[in-house]
């Protein structure tokens, strides 16, 4: 585990994001490449070097040029592109910062987001399938709003809505694979809070999942008249959202409005877990944690519990200053900068 100390603004994040970037070749926050550089800067160069005891060191590297936009990979010296880049790394990073604290709270983008940040690094084919969907989400709505306004007819819409049910699949089957994951596991997370509940998980969607192509065409054709209207397409993995359940007096409870903030963050905690326990359970991957600011987000039972979980990884953490409980940890790398 490795602790960098550093006053408040100073950047730390910035070193966080530059591991997270280096490894998932995206920015965790979400910008775009032009918004990761300093107002007065044209380019930046992001490199490292990764040692594993399976594996050779690795040589890599990220640049981006403003004047071009254009994001170079580069990995022992040679040039390749961004699958190859992460499927020769091997690696993945995993952020927890006390802006996740309130997926449980904010509204469903946030877990839409969390859910494809998971497919993305689970499958580097869901790069494609991502950038596909909404690229064909866009033309559908413009032939939508064509119709509507009266210059395209609607059997333009005919081609579009096969092309968008074939790929909201190919969407929906890279979610169903993580959700089965966390039904499965569902014990674990009634583990962190000691198992005083029940908890159910609920995936939030229009679709049958047991029958996606089917319950996908027959929900476009019903409501051919009222998208045409609005111009837009009101369904599919865009639009879902998922909620936690407490099972109590044989009712159930959304979690953020039933349990105390410190549960609700003990879930959250335990679906990052999940969320790295789901990485690595089909391919060998190694893993990088990334723990920004958690010390003044959680009490000293989380910190714990997350400390815990991470001497089985390679971690990052940030902090103000040292914390005192910190002191008696025998693997802790301090980086004051």
């Amino acid at each position: 585990m490795n602790l960098i100390v550093w006053p408040n603004w100073s950047g730390k994040t910035n070193i966080l994001e530059s591991l997270y970037l280096l490894s998932n070749t995206h920015s965790y926050l979400g910008f775009t490449h032009d918004k990761l550089l300093n107002n007065d800067w044209e380019n930046f160069i992001i490199s490292g070097e990764v040692e594993t005891q399976i594996w050779a060191s690795k040589e890599m590297k990220v640049t981006y040029e403003l004047v071009t936009n254009k994001t170079s990979f580069i990995y022992n010296l040679l040039k390749t592109t961004k699958p190859k880049f992460l499927s020769s790394s091997n690696l993945s990073a995993v952020f927890l910062s006390p802006q996740e604290m309130n997926i449980m709270y904010l509204g469903p983008s946030w877990r839409r987001d969390f859910f494809d940040e998971v497919c993305l690094l689970r499958d580097i084919s869901f790069y494609k399938i991502k950038n596909d969907y909404a690229k064909i989400l866009r033309n559908r709505n413009k032939v939508l709003k064509n119709i509507k306004e009266g210059i395209s007819p609607i059997t333009d819409l005919s081609y579009r809505n096969e092309v968008f049910i074939k790929m909201a699949i190919e969407y929906y089957r890279h979610r169903i694979n993580f959700i089965d994951f966390i039904n499965s596991n569902i014990s674990q997370i009634e583990d962190l809070l000691k198992n005083k509940y029940t908890l159910s998980f609920d995936y939030i969607s229009k679709v049958d999942f047991d029958d996606l192509e089917n319950s996908i065409r027959y929900y476009i054709e019903k409501n051919i008249d009222r998208d045409i209207m609005l111009g837009h397409t009101y369904i599919w993995p865009h639009l879902d959202d998922f909620v936690f359940y407490v099972h109590k007096w044989n009712k159930k409870f959304k979690t953020q409005e039933f349990l105390s903030r410190w549960e609700n963050k003990s879930i959250l905690i335990a679906l990052k877990f999940l969320q790295i326990d789901y990485l690595i359970s089909n391919k060998s991957t190694d893993i990088l944690l990334l723990l920004d600011d958690i010390f003044s987000e959680l009490d000293d039972e989380h910190i714990t519990l997350v400390l815990n979980y991470a001497k089985n990884y390679e971690t990052f953490i940030t902090a103000q200053n040292l914390p005192l409980f910190l002191h008696k940890e025998n693997n802790l790398t301090i980086i004051y900068l």
